[in-house]
C-alpha cells in the first residue's frame, strides 16, 4: 500500500522523467500544465469516488485513500507479458505508447 501523496508523487515522477523529454513544443509545455494542474485534484476525486460500488468492488483503495499499488501492478503486469504495447491517443498531445517498460518505471517511481 502507497499514500495517495506516494502514488501522485509517482505519477508526476515518471511524467517528468519519461513522458516529457519525448515532447517539443506546446505539446511538452501543454502536459506539463495539465499534469501539474491535474496531479493537485487527484487525491480530492480518489477521496470522492474511493466508496463508489465500481471502484470499490476493485479492493484497491482502503478506507484511509491508500493504494494497493502492488496489486494493480499484478493485473497489469501479464497484459505486457508478450511484449504487448498499447497506444492511447491524448488530446493535444498526440498518441503515447506504452510497453511494459514503462509499467515497470511506473511501479519503481510510486513504490520509492
Amino acid at each position: 500500500m502507497v499514500t495517495l501523496t506516494q502514488f501522485q508523487n509517482g505519477v508526476m515522477r515518471y511524467i517528468d522523467n519519461d513522458v516529457l523529454p519525448h515532447l517539443t513544443g506546446f505539446r511538452r509545455v501543454g502536459l506539463g500544465i495539465y499534469a501539474g494542474l491535474a496531479a493537485n485534484n487527484v487525491g480530492d476525486l480518489l477521496l470522492k469516488y474511493k466508496d463508489h460500488p465500481a471502484v470499490e468492488v476493485l479492493n484497491v483503495v482502503d478506507k484511509d485513500g491508500s493504494i494497493d499499488v502492488d496489486r494493480l501492478y499484478s493485473v497489469a503486469a501479464p497484459m505486457f507479458a508478450n511484449g504487448e504495447r498499447y497506444s492511447v491517443n491524448i488530446p493535444m498531445i498526440g498518441e503515447m505508447t506504452v510497453d511494459r517498460t514503462d509499467l515497470e518505471k511506473l511501479y519503481q517511481y510510486i513504490k520509492g
